[in-house]
């Protein structure tokens, strides 16, 4: 467990559609608020396809997602029980 206080923008991910079935029991509204740490009950696999927007919209200054409305529409890696998840930078 991390030690101290970790700040820094926070970036929720919000399940906007499910195919099928999700191993890890993710459903449609289910959100996940995440920054440098990642929450508990978020798949792997998920996580794994989110990670790299969510550090682009943490991290990067000079691009389209750094405003304050960008949002960002990601997939889990199994299209045959698909879900989507939806990034958007919770306001300060």
């Amino acid at each position: 467990m991390a030690k101290g206080k970790i700040t820094g923008p926070k970036i929720s991910a919000k399940v906007k559609s499910k195919k099928g079935f999700c191993v890890a029991g993710h459903e449609v509204g289910d959100e996940f608020i995440l920054s440098l740490l990642t929450p508990e009950g978020l798949c792997i696999d998920a996580c794994v396809c989110l990670v790299q927007n969510i550090h682009n919209m943490i991290r990067t200054k000079d691009k389209f997602w750094e405003t304050e409305d960008a949002v960002a529409v990601v997939e889990c890696p199994d299209k045959e029980n698909l879900v989507t998840f939806e990034l958007t930078k919770i306001k300060s």
